[in-house]
């Protein structure tokens, strides 16, 4: 049973990156620990290279696919446990 809710949350978690890269794949972005960093040393942040807007696209398709995959897995395993299947 916890291994099924972990593969929902997983799931969940996957797509909800995927939706947020596709979001803003056009968008100079960082994460909050570069951001940190970047105020801590006084620097810019570099920008987007074509490789890293490539890369965002791929995180997005890979959250798309894999998310419903984990969810699918997560509920199998939520009924197999419970005998339901």
């Amino acid at each position: 049973m916890i291994g099924g809710l972990f593969f929902v949350a997983l799931s969940i978690f996957l797509f909800w990156m995927g939706w947020r890269h596709w979001r803003y794949r056009d968008e100079d972005t960082i994460s909050l620990l570069e951001a940190g960093i970047l105020k801590a040393t006084g620097e810019e942040p570099m920008p987007s290279t074509r490789t890293d807007r490539v890369l965002s696209r791929v995180q997005a398709i890979f959250g798309f696919l894999l998310g419903p995959f984990f969810i699918f897995v997560g509920l199998v395993a939520i009924l197999v446990e419970l005998d339901l299947v």
